[in-house]
């Protein structure tokens, strides 16, 4: 038997494609990066909805919470609202139905969680209050909504809207985001991957890289990451000022050390490193920045860094890290001031590679949480792969010790 309207099928397809254009991508990218920070910081993620929207609230918890694991990084710390039906029925009998995830958020939210409503109306009132109480305690709120977006989407920090009148239209794209967000939550770790090996992270600055010596005038976007002309003005002048600096015929050591000023004024943080690696993967020197100061430490007191803290994981996984807090991230290694001080530091970390190897390591260290961006992890990982290509006559192994020049 043959379908009565053959025309409902294409017409479905057609709307489908004419909302999927209109979705705001902007808005989406940063619901994204919001819960890759909360990974990363361990906070704790909320979602909730009605209705098919339970059963995208339901699916998006299980694959946040399976699909995007790891070894070696913190899990998502994920509850779905909807899911404790012991719960969530005794609080609908008792204290009425407006009230069944507010009263269950009511005894877990945080400041700077984070609270995701799913209502194709965007008028659910147990979903509307949920998030007035969320965003009551300081936490951060998103919303995914259809049709007029309704009281939700202007009650949100983030609004996802699917702008569709079409209830099954909102609730496939609905479940579709929450696919593409976990799989791109799941592939973020990979993301900071060197840009040498992995242009799409940042092609122009792989293309910059790659120009000839005679520069021409115009002013190439260092990454799609560095937003704001300014930014943009001052990386790429630090790159040509490195660039100068490693193709000139000062001492190994003298270059490091210029290097490596250079790199913590322009991120505005007092540490840094650099660790340099030997053809069989032992330390054979390195530097360390204070403060402006220079001091140049024996090979064995970088080995535990690369053994089990942040730069053996950069090592290993030949990835860039970035660490919004030290205290809560187990690649961190921690020490005992570390712990006298309960110190919340934030640090960016990337690999520099020789052909098939890694042969240092680049580490900046903030004394406060939450200080680097992707800006930044974007700008140092710009910055090692010029170390890499015009940093030929560089040779570590000299930056040993002490020792005067």
């Amino acid at each position: 038997m043959k379908c009565e309207n053959q025309n409902v099928p294409l017409q479905y397809i057609q709307e489908m494609h004419t909302t999927l254009d209109a979705l705001p991508l902007e808005n989406i990218n940063t619901v994204i990066d919001v819960l890759h920070e909360a990974r990363l910081t361990n906070r704790q993620v909320f979602i909730m909805g009605n209705g098919g929207s339970a059963s995208t609230a339901s699916h998006f918890v299980c694959d946040l919470a399976k699909n995007t694991r790891k070894e070696g990084w913190s899990n998502f710390r994920v509850i779905g609202l909807t899911d404790n039906m012991a719960i969530f029925s005794a609080y609908a009998n008792d204290e009425g139905y407006e009230n069944v995830f507010a009263q269950q958020l009511a005894s877990f939210v945080e400041p700077d969680d984070i609270v995701i409503g799913i209502s194709a109306s965007g008028n659910s009132p147990n979903v509307l209050r949920a998030i007035e109480l969320a965003n009551e305690v300081g936490a951060i709120t998103v919303g995914f909504t259809g049709f007029n977006g309704g009281k939700l989407k202007p009650m949100v920090d983030i609004s996802v809207h699917v702008a569709s009148d079409t209830i099954e239209i909102v609730e496939d794209i609905h479940l579709m985001l929450e696919h593409m967000s976990c799989k791109a939550l799941g592939e973020m770790l990979y993301t900071t991957s060197y840009a040498i090996e992995s242009k799409e992270f940042m092609p122009q600055v792989a293309d910059y890289i790659e120009m000839s010596t005679t520069r021409t005038e115009e002013v190439p976007i260092v990454s799609t990451y560095l937003h704001g002309t300014e930014r943009n003005k001052e990386a790429v002048k630090l790159l040509d000022e490195i660039k100068v600096e490693l193709e000139s015929d000062q001492e190994s050591r003298t270059i490091v050390e210029h290097v490596l000023l250079k790199i913590l004024e322009n991120f505005h943080t007092s540490s840094g490193s650099i660790v340099a690696l030997g053809d069989d993967g032992a330390v054979v020197g390195g530097a360390l920045a204070y403060n402006g100061e220079i001091d140049y430490q024996p090979a064995n007191k970088f080995a535990d860094l690369v053994t089990c803290g942040l730069a053996g994981w950069v090592v290993e996984n030949r990835s860039s890290a970035l660490v919004p807090s030290t205290k809560d991230d187990p690649r961190w290694l921690r020490r005992s001031w570390d712990e006298a001080e309960a110190a919340h530091r934030s640090a960016i970390s990337v690999p520099l590679l020789s052909k098939d190897r890694v042969a240092g390591v680049i580490t900046l260290v903030n004394n406060q949480a939450v200080q680097f961006t992707m800006e930044d992890l974007a700008l140092l990982t710009a910055i090692a792969v010029m170390v890499s290509i015009h940093g030929s006559k560089l040779k570590m192994q000299e930056v040993k010790t002490g020792d005067p020049r």
